[in-house]
This record gives structure tokens, sequence and C-alpha cells, in this order.
């Protein structure tokens, strides 16, 4: 349905301003009402030892590997607070799960060597496979980080070192119980998730009200966190081609349209 737009519809953006603008901004600019639900917040790893040691030790490493667009952002923001340029990451090979991590490390430090066919961190471990075997890798990533990625490296025979470079925190119930009321008031018409901390943080608030978010569209960024969704016995009704904040919007302007 190109060219399909929002116009009278609400739609909910489970992560606040700052991580999301690229995804309120597109929904805004295809018609809708955005009400930004923040469910997570990043925070920093319980020790910054074990990747300010890696990062110091970084020109060791054959490959440096992003699962996300933060593990890029918090990566880049600990070089700086080491005074490691972002030219040393740069000499390095550099690999990226999706094009959105793509985008983000082609503007703040170059565009990656690799980035797999499929966004997914399996995909990329077995993408990566032939290339690291017997080479150091440097996986920065979330403390609670899925562990496709690290166990497949890992399992290719590379020597690997996944440090934590930060930690989601999941926003207090509290804030995110008022999404209950606006399904059970019929004012939301689809929920879009980014990432699957927001999926467990957002169920895990609502309870047995989860059960609501069956009857509005839930849009996820790409099939890692549609399979959150699943897990949470829950249905992606759009998942966009491209694993980026404008294509969801898109995807959910398509799977919907303008109110009638």
């Amino acid at each position: 349905m190109p060219g399909a737009r929002l116009d009278g519809r609400t739609v909910v953006v489970t992560r606040g301003r700052g991580d999301s603008d690229a995804l309120a901004d597109r929904l805004r600019a295809l018609g809708a009402e955005v009400r930004e639900l923040p469910s997570i917040a990043i925070g920093p790893p319980e020790s910054w030892g074990p990747l300010d040691a890696a990062l110091r030790a970084l020109d060791s490493f054959e490959w440096v590997v992003f699962a996300s667009g933060n593990c890029v952002e918090r990566t880049l923001a600990r070089m700086a607070a080491l005074a490691i340029p972002a030219s040393a990451l740069a000499a390095r090979r550099l690999a990226a799960v999706g094009p959105a991590t793509a985008e983000r490390l082609a503007r703040e430090v170059r565009a990656p060597d690799l980035v797999p066919a499929e966004a997914k961190g399996e995909v990329l471990a077995r993408e990566l496979a032939p290339h690291v075997r017997g080479r150091r890798v440097l996986l920065p990533r979330a403390a609670d980080g899925r562990p496709e990625l690290p166990r497949g490296l890992s399992a290719a025979g590379a020597i690997l070192e996944a440090p934590d470079a930060y930690r989601t925190v999941a926003a207090p119930a509290e804030a995110l119980r008022p999404l209950a009321g606006w399904i059970a008031a019929r004012e939301v018409d689809a929920v879009a998730f980014a990432s699957p901390s927001a999926v467990k943080a957002v169920t895990g608030a609502l309870g047995a009200d989860a059960a609501l978010l069956r009857g509005v569209l839930l849009a996820a960024i790409g099939p890692t966190t549609a399979s959150a969704l699943g897990d949470a016995g829950l249905e992606a009704g759009a998942v966009p081609a491209e694993f980026t904040a404008p294509a969801l919007a898109e995807a959910i302007a398509a799977r919907i349209g303008a109110r009638p």
C-alpha cells in the first residue's frame, strides 16, 4: 500500500524521546498522533572494567561486531571517555547486525564491512563464521542481550570478548500501566516496539492486562522483536522488510492506513 497515511490514527511508541525520534517523527509526518511511552532506559554496566580493557587493546582485535545502535553509541561514548579516537575503531573490520546499526556506524565511524542478509544475531554469526576462526573478535553488548550472536561466534571458532557496554532498565510499572486504559478506551490504534527489552518491560508492567494488546496492531522493528512478542503470547501484525525506524512507521501505515 504505497503512500499510505495515518491521519486520525494514534500510535504508541514504547521508547522515549532520544531513543526513537526517527520513528516518532516519521509517524507524525504520516499524520499520526504519537504517544511516547518510555518503557526502558539505558544505564551503565555494573563495571566498566572489561569494556575499558578491551577498548585499550582495540588494535589486538581483527573484528568489532555490533548488535544494535545502542552498542555503537555506548562504545563510542566510552572510547571518548578514555580518550581513544574513533579512528582506532575505523581501523578494525566492522560488522553490524542490520541496516539501522549499519547506518549508525556509517554516520559515526565508517560503513561496516559486513551486514547480514537478515537482521538476526544468528545470521550475522553465520555470515561472519568464515572470517573469524582463530581471530580475536570484540562484541560490545547489552548486559541482558540475546545469546545467539555470542554463542554463534564462539561456535565458529572466534576468540571472543563480549564485555557489557550498557544495560537496559525497565521503566517503573506504574509509568507503563496507562497503556491498558488507553487501549480499553479505544484511544490507540497501534503500539510500536523497537526492541525485545521494550516488549518485556511493557508486558511485564501490564501483567494480566497485557491481553488487551491483542486488540490493537502490534508493530515490531524486526524479527527478534517480533519473536519477543510471540514469547509473550502476542503477534506482531506489522514487521518492515527493512529493519529501521522509518520503515517501521511505513509498515504501520501500510497495515492500517488512515482512519476512514
